[in-house]
């Protein structure tokens, strides 16, 4: 009992100092330009502070459940499962070192306004980016091959979401799609990818040669194919800086949603309805 309770004490307190550091460079990045970000210095603090809390939230719940995905990856032999249903299918990519748990509470608020018929695409953060991309081509097609007549709208947290952008580029069958939500994604990179454990982590690094490879082929595409919409929080604190997340591609729309830490956006309820809401808004298109 002892160490259960050490154990868990040593977690709360990892979580903790994560969020405190990872807040502490977000201020460093912004602090000559802090009043630009937000209405005022006061509100940039307010905001500050309200991240920390919830990145220390996310952080405890997200890791309990981590388990729990994996293990369901595992029991699935690692092949994401089609969408249940033909009409109006959802497709979800979780973002770097993150699983299938990524999206069960958004899973759950979607299916509380009608947008039951999710799946959820995983990879493996060990593999590199274009290995990935492959795996969610391949994973894409049989899903527009199972529903030719209805398009899917594809999300993606994080990487997930650089994931969508890459395919949009790529893909010969981007306009099967009735749209892409992104959330949080490192449009421009990240300069705290050089920390990554991973070399899927590392090619994130912030305006580098994997961010100028998906520019370069965007560069002679005039307009996105499909809608397309970027959901950023403005005290993101793992996509540094600030204008790396909230600058997708020309054509793109763009929406600044509360202040909430880059991982809190999968479990909050507010950004999960206005999602929910882009959803039904592109079904019914």
């Amino acid at each position: 009992m002892t160490l259960l309770i050490t154990f868990a004490l040593l977690f709360m307190i990892t979580c903790f100092v994560v969020a405190v550091v990872t807040y502490i460079l977000f201020w460093y990045e912004h602090q000559s330009r802090i009043e630009s970000l937000f209405s005022s210095r006061d509100a940039a603090l307010h905001a500050a502070r309200r991240g920390v809390f919830s990145a220390f939230c996310a952080e405890i719940f997200s890791f309990s459940i981590y388990l729990g995905g994996t293990f369901l990856q595992y029991w699935r032999k690692r092949v994401p499962k089609l969408p249940a249903e033909p009409d109006s299918p959802i497709i979800m990519v979780h973002g770097l070192f993150h699983n299938s748990s990524a999206w069960v509470l958004f899973r759950h608020w979607f299916g509380k306004v009608g947008l039951g018929n999710c799946a959820t695409f995983y990879y493996s953060s060990r593999k590199p980016f274009d290995v990935v991309s492959a795996e969610l081509d391949k994973y894409l097609e049989a899903v527009l091959k199972q529903a030719p007549d209805s398009k899917p709208v594809l999300i993606g947290h994080s990487l997930g979401g650089l994931l969508l952008r890459n395919w949009l580029t790529t893909s010969d069958q981007a306009d099967k799609v009735a749209g892409v939500i992104t959330l949080g994604t490192p449009m421009l990179g990240s300069k705290l990818a050089t920390f990554s454990a991973t070399y899927l982590g590392q090619q994130l690094d912030f305006k580098g040669k994997l961010i100028s490879e998906i520019e370069e082929r965007e560069a002679t595409q005039e307009m996105p194919v499909v809608p397309c919409y970027a959901f950023y929080s403005p005290v993101d604190n793992m996509v540094l800086p600030q204008e790396s997340v909230s600058t997708p591609p020309r054509g793109w729309n763009v929406v600044r949603t509360i202040p909430v830490s880059h991982l809190a956006m999968l479990s909050s309820k507010t950004i999960a309805k206005e999602v929910a809401m882009t959803t039904k808004e592109l079904f019914s298109k």
